[in-house]
């Protein structure tokens, strides 16, 4: 049953998929761009407008399973905007009781934040107590995904008496310097992000229970598992549409045992983590805290290495075609690739399941 989707969830996954198809130009990923931004203002406006930014607020009555579905489609289209960290920081800052009046700019596409939180087993951004009841930040995170075209960040903190802390800054504050990031992933922008005693006023942080920045890293991960899980059902279309047409010896290559037996494994495969990623994004709605944990543990484990496994059988049975430069398949495969290492590996959430279960 955790397969199941609703009509109105069906209805969205619809509707957000035609429009993708319109706002997402793949040539611009191809293309030699130095370090200007894959994700245009104007498409996150227009993506805000259609409520898809502002999901997950009380008056929106939005659930994590159905921005997961959101995620999910913008995996399958290559989409560079950062909808499903744009929508999570909504969330935070009205649970925070932050700054109500950028909650509802970032809501309405007129802004976009981003949260700035570190991979599982690094260290938090070290905050301390300055003027005027401000806060003063210190601390580097090696890579934030939109965080290049960001106007403000929403940072993940520890004050010095250990306490969690989230923070909102500007993206151009003084002491706080982004730099954009090469990665393997070309489909969407990434930055470094460094904080030199980045001033937070007051009314801008607020101090946090340890569950809501855990929360918050979870519903990451899981998104993360979300894009991957798109892009690898985009792969599967594009490689059975492939083997349907590519001859050799005289008849389709997708007519021989071998080649059918590798399709049916990648349908195995989508399927493996679309389960999983749909039961951790209702486990995130139930709010039940050992649930999630366990689920978005079992997702980032299952959905991680079967969306891999799907990346590198494609990019197999395109045969020389798919590692071409012109050939779509590489930023799929790219993007799979880069998001299995973002939000805790495989390997991190396989130990920590043991963890939990055990």
């Amino acid at each position: 049953m955790e397969l199941m989707i609703s009509d109105e969830q069906e209805a969205l996954v619809e509707t957000v998929r035609q429009w993708l198809e319109r706002h997402t130009d793949l040539v611009a990923a191809h293309a030699d761009r130095g370090e200007a931004a894959l994700a245009r203002p104007e498409d996150f406006r227009a993506a805000a407008e259609l409520g898809l930014v502002g999901l997950l607020r009380t008056a929106e009555g939005g659930s994590h399973a159905d921005l997961a579905l959101i995620v999910e489609e913008l995996g399958r289209a290559a989409s560079p905007l950062p909808l499903g960290q744009a929508g999570l920081v909504c969330r935070a800052l009205d649970e925070a009781g932050l700054a109500p009046d950028v909650a509802d700019q970032a809501a309405m596409g007129a802004v976009l934040v981003v949260p700035v939180v570190p991979e599982p087993g690094k260290s938090l951004v070290k905050a301390s107590h300055g003027p005027d009841d401000g806060l003063t930040l210190h601390g580097r995170i090696p890579v934030v995904i939109g965080a290049p075209g960001a106007d403000r960040l929403l940072v993940a903190a520890v004050s010095a008496g250990g306490d969690p802390v989230l923070a909102l800054v500007a993206s151009n504050a003084p002491g706080l310097s982004r730099t954009v990031r090469t990665s393997l992933d070309i489909t969407r922008d990434f930055a470094a992000v460094t904080l030199d005693g980045v001033q937070a006023e007051a009314g801008a942080w607020a101090t946090v229970p340890q569950e809501t920045v855990d929360s918050l890293g979870d519903a990451l991960a899981l998104h993360h598992a979300a894009d991957a899980l798109g892009a690898a059902d985009r792969l599967l279309v594009m490689t059975v549409r492939y083997v349907q047409e590519r001859q050799q010896f005289g008849r389709v290559v997708g007519g021989f045992q071998a080649v059918k037996h590798h399709c049916a494994n990648m349908a195995v495969d989508v399927e493996s983590a679309r389960v999983t990623v749909r039961a951790a994004a209702r486990a995130l709605d139930t709010g039940d805290t050992g649930a999630r944990r366990v689920r978005v543990a079992e997702a980032a484990v299952i959905a991680g290495e079967a969306c891999s496994r799907v990346a590198g059988t494609a990019l197999q049975l395109h045969g020389g075609m798919g590692f071409t430069w012109e050939h779509d398949l590489h930023l799929y495969l790219r993007r799979i690739k880069t998001g299995e290492l973002l939000g805790g590996t495989p390997r991190h959430h396989r130990a920590r399941l043991l963890d939990l279960v055990a």
